[in-house]
């Protein structure tokens, strides 16, 4: 860069040179003309002739006022044959010079400034041309909407409003930007940590809350790694993309509310910001992604310190998971078996699991869950893999000083698996209104679903539930005498369902504790999290873009949206 540098100031200073040597010029050009007498008997009548010449003038434009002036032939017209050449040649002259001037401003790195005086001078100097931009579009903005004809529309005076503070921020933004090209002189280190050098300032267009704005940053290369390195990207986290990080804020906050396409639609109407459905898409599951992988940081780091960030220690920490089905293409069932009349799977279970807290009853001794205590996590991924996900969360939850620990599940295999490896000690309950489907649903193949004997069995085996006798249950349960063959089945799973949860079912023990004996909170959270957004119509997924969005959503509805903004932010 040096050697350049040094040859363009070469060629800078021959140019002055060559100007001052150039002498007097002159604008213009000189046309030759003909002229015919008219007189009958004169030469330059006959057929012809071409007529009395040459006669050469100059013409040219001054004042915005056209001039011919006639040169005589000798010396007067090779005296302004080269006063036009003259200035033709300043002409190319001044042109390579602005160039040359360029180069030497993209190469040579902006000095650093040390005295205050000088670094405030440009500071008040923006804020005086920011004040002007914002006087004149003011200015525009009630010229249009203070028209004397008709009278006043609100909506499109509003709307015309915001758009205007929108081109005076985007006009800010770009001013403020601009002012801080990132140049940090000839050289910087790549993140590889090799030398890149400085080649030149180069341009760059963001979509930002305020519209579009293009600003230049400085730009270097690593030779070694054959790759550009621009410090500003990295400083102000847009490397790799075009959208500012406000921008990708909401993006990624509607992608995780609604459909892709909702959200650019609501993005449009909302804030203003126009961009593409696929741009939503990408955005929000790269935000997304982003989520997975800080919390897997925080799990691990739980996992292996032992550190934990509750608000307070509290009496009671539950934890509760369940699994849902979530449309996915056709790639990710390739192999696998389904419900489907085919034998065709069309959907992948997203396990996803809550941890919450409980200090106090109400005045009927029933449970209160704590105020915004709810977190979730969740993937589609296997219970080995998720059993740790669960247990990273309660760990970060204060998992250790909590007094009592209780995990709510609907009573399959892999829920008390993941249980036992990982929560031993803890209070399991079997989700009290699951356990009744089990009953209702025995009772109506056994007795007929609109009979009074099954609401009568139903009634009594309720009630034993409900005590938490389960004894008195499976003795009720093998006096049954089934028929067909369906039933039979049936009524053995129910026995052996019951069996194996007898003691997650002392739910008269659990409510004298204050206990909650349901897992609404996370049936509410598949919902939610996974069924309102993933399930809707027409909609399949991939597995990268599913985890990716209920990664989204948990952080959105555990209230780790704007802690996650404020994480990325310091860094």
């Amino acid at each position: 860069m040096a050697e350049a540098l040094t040859e363009l100031e070469a060629r800078r200073r021959q140019l002055f040179q060559e100007l001052e040597a150039l002498g007097d010029f002159r604008p213009g050009m000189i046309s030759t003309n003909y002229r015919k007498c008219g007189k009958q008997n004169c030469a330059c009548a006959q057929p012809g002739h071409q007529g009395h010449g040459p006669q050469y003038l100059w013409n040219t434009t001054q004042n915005n006022r056209s001039r011919a002036q006639v040169i005589r032939l000798g010396p007067e017209l090779e005296k302004v044959e080269r006063e036009l050449a003259n200035y033709r040649r300043f002409g190319e002259l001044c042109s390579e010079l602005v160039a040359v001037n360029e180069q030497l401003c993209r190469l040579r790195p902006a000095p650093e400034i040390s005295d205050e005086r000088e670094l405030a001078r440009p500071k008040k100097n923006l804020a005086a041309e920011v004040q002007q931009e914002v006087a004149q579009e003011i200015e525009r903005l009630l010229g249009r909407l203070l028209r004397p004809a008709g009278s006043l529309d609100l909506e499109a005076s509003e709307l015309a409003i915001r758009a205007a503070m929108h081109e005076v921020g985007g006009v800010l933004l770009a001013k403020v930007l601009n002012s801080d090209p990132g140049g940090s002189g000839a050289g910087v280190k790549c993140r590889a940590g090799h030398a890149a050098t400085f080649v030149d300032y180069r341009s760059k267009e963001i979509t930002t809350v305020v519209g579009q704005v293009e600003f230049r940053r400085a730009y270097y290369h690593c030779g070694k790694c054959g790759k550009g390195v621009v410090p500003q990207d990295e400083a102000l986290d847009l490397v790799g993309t075009s959208f500012s990080p406000g921008v990708r804020r909401l993006m990624g906050r509607v992608g995780g509310k609604e459909s892709f396409n909702e959200g650019r639609v609501d993005l449009e109407e909302l804030a203003g910001i126009k961009v593409q459905t696929k741009a939503v898409e990408r955005v929000a599951e790269g935000v997304g992604a982003e989520l997975e992988a800080l919390g897997q940081r925080e799990r691990g780091r739980a996992i292996k310190d032992q550190k934990v960030v509750p608000l307070k220690s509290v009496a009671k920490l539950y934890v509760s998971f369940d699994g849902t089905g979530v449309p996915v293409i056709k790639r990710e069932t390739e192999g696998r078996r389904g419900k489907s009349a085919t034998g065709e799977a069309h959907t992948r279970e997203a396990k996803l699991g809550c941890v919450f807290t409980q200090t106090a009853v109400d005045e009927k001794g029933h449970p209160v869950r704590d105020e915004a205590a709810t977190t979730y996590v969740g993937a589609k991924e296997v219970a080995g893999e998720f059993g740790w996900r669960i247990y990273g969360e309660a760990e970060r939850r204060g998992l250790r000083r909590a007094a009592q620990l209780i995990v709510i599940g609907d009573g399959a295999p892999w829920v008390w698996g993941i249980a036992a490896e990982h929560f031993p000690g803890a209070i399991e309950i079997v989700d009290l209104y699951h356990a009744r489907e089990h009953l209702a649903d025995l009772s109506k193949l056994v007795y007929g679903a609109a009979s009074a004997k099954a609401k009568q069995w139903t009634t009594a085996r309720l009630a034993q539930l409900d005590e938490g006798d389960v004894e008195s249950l499976l003795v009720s349960l093998r006096r049954l005498r089934a028929t067909a063959t369906q039933t039979k089945e049936t009524l053995r799973q129910t026995i052996g369902y019951f069996e194996s949860n007898r003691e997650r079912m002392r739910y008269a023990e659990f409510r004298r504790q204050g206990l909650f004996v349901g897992s609404g909170v996370i049936e509410a959270g598949c919902k939610t999290i996974v069924g309102y957004r993933l399930k809707q119509s027409g909609m399949r997924w991939s597995l990268r873009g599913a985890n990716a969005i209920i990664a989204l959503r948990c952080a959105q509805l555990s209230g780790r949206w704007e802690e996650f903004w404020e994480m990325r932010a310091a860094g």
